[in-house]
């Protein structure tokens, strides 16, 4: 996928495009899992998000490269998931981001000055962007740089397993003389960036916003507020000092909308720059969480014949070992849904197959093979006719961990085979355990053994 390099943009259409392809199964990035799905804290079905760190770091400007590089290795010796810095302008891409990491800017000494870098074995890159924050243009004297041109550079990310974030790297301008009001409208139009990339989900900010958590006369808690913008540090109750000048909090780590996050921790780091690393570790929760949102998917044998069969194996190809498959349909006859549920099995999945036509497919033989008959054990193969009997489903994947969602149930209107790619089919996404456990109940009656 190539990206066009542009200064504010307006991200939503892309953004909502990529979404809307993923939740149709109809487009696959690059694989692999994230890390292990974590329980909701408080116990409900909830997804949560493997934990996931992001470090703000002020690299100050001017300093030697011995110094520079130290501070950057700095950064890196945590095994952040995200960075954004600040006065990065000078520093070269490979100097700011290691192997192992991707780095996002618009080159330049205004647009620049930001950066964002992301872990490459976990995130893929959907979109991204820089946009204007602050326009007042007036050079202070002995200054080199207009201190009220502010840009910030932001990407969309995608997990592995469809975990789904935005994040920004931003810098205010100093509150110093005729710039002093610079501070509401950078965070009104830092609010409008968000806003548009809602529409991905999740948003977190990483800057040097210059103004004084601990302040009240500098830091404007209401409009922040307003603007639906939450500080680590309202979640934690703990402000920590960032600025090395007399121990200020003015570096930042935003969250929009925090109900979508779970702060797990905060801490900072004390380097050779005038600013202390600021690092918090998350995990999403909600739907961003999860690579599958309720909802339906209907096939267009025009355009899109293969959107139903592909939702179910991603379904299964995003199980992580030590899951459970319970694979219903009337027949199996499509190779990509054997295939998956052959790999599934080589990593650990466990795989428990219901059919019911009056002829065995190919592939149903193959599987019978591979999990035997026998459903006394972990993995097997059964066949039922009596179908109607039990309430099952023409098709269903229903699976107890899937990126990222704990109660997978995928409902189809036709059985998995060629002729799903050939007329419509309706195929319903659930996510929630009273769903799962209805079909759960009715798979092991079905083969006549008790739940």
């Amino acid at each position: 996928m190539s990206f066009i390099r542009t200064v504010a943009r307006t991200p939503r259409t892309a953004v909502v495009a990529v979404v809307t392809a993923l939740a149709l199964g109809l487009l696959m990035l690059p694989g692999g899992h994230g890390g292990v799905r974590l329980a909701a804290e408080d116990g409900s079905d909830t997804p949560v998000s493997a934990p996931m760190r992001i470090v703000q770091a002020n690299i100050k400007s001017r300093m030697s490269d011995a110094k520079t590089k130290a501070d950057i290795a700095g950064v890196y010796a945590q095994n952040p998931d995200f960075v954004t810095f600040n006065e990065a302008t000078g520093r070269k891409d490979a100097m700011l981001a290691p192997a192992g990491y991707q780095l996002w800017r618009t080159p330049g000494a205004y647009t620049g000055e930001t950066a964002v870098a992301w872990k490459t074995s976990r995130w893929n890159v959907v979109d991204q962007g820089t946009f204007l924050i602050s326009n007042k243009l007036r050079k202070p004297p002995s200054r080199k740089y207009e201190l009220g041109l502010r840009y910030a550079n932001w990407v969309s990310l995608q997990s592995n397993i469809g975990e789904r974030i935005s994040v920004i790297a931003t810098h205010f301008s100093p509150r110093v003389g005729e710039f002093k009001d610079l501070t509401i409208p950078s965070f009104k139009r830092l609010a409008v960036l968000v806003d548009q990339l809602r529409a991905f989900g999740p948003v977190v900010v990483g800057g040097d916003l210059n103004v004084n958590y601990k302040a009240p006369a500098e830091y404007p808690r209401s409009t922040v507020t307003a603007l639906g913008l939450t500080p680590v540090y309202d979640v934690t109750g703990v402000a920590l000092p960032t600025g090395m000048y007399r121990g200020a909090t003015i570096d930042y780590i935003l969250l929009a909308s925090a109900g979508q996050f779970t702060v797990r921790g905060q801490s900072v780091r004390t380097g050779y720059s005038d600013h202390r690393q600021l690092t918090a570790d998350l995990a999403l929760t909600g739907t961003s969480a999860s690579a599958f949102t309720p909802g339906t998917v209907l096939t267009d044998p025009r355009t899109s014949p293969r959107a139903v069969t592909s939702l179910m194996i991603r379904s299964i190809n995003l199980a992580p070992k030590g899951a459970v498959v319970h694979l219903v349909s009337r027949q199996l006859a499509v190779k990509g849904v054997v295939d998956a549920i052959k790999a599934a099995r080589k990593r650990g999945v466990q795989v428990q197959v219901l059919t019911s036509g009056k002829k065995i497919s190919g592939g149903e033989r193959a599987l019978i093979k591979l999990l035997g008959t026998n459903t006394r054990k972990k993995s097997w193969v059964a066949h039922q006719r009596n179908w109607t009997k039990y309430g099952l489903p023409a098709a269903s994947s229903l699976v107890s961990a899937s990126g990222g969602t704990r109660a997978l149930r995928i409902d189809s209107s036709r059985p998995i085979t060629q002729e799903t790619h050939k007329v419509p089919t309706r195929a319903v996404i659930t996510i929630d355990k009273t769903s799962y456990d209805r079909l759960f109940v009715a798979f092991f009656k079905a083969v006549g053994r008790k739940v």
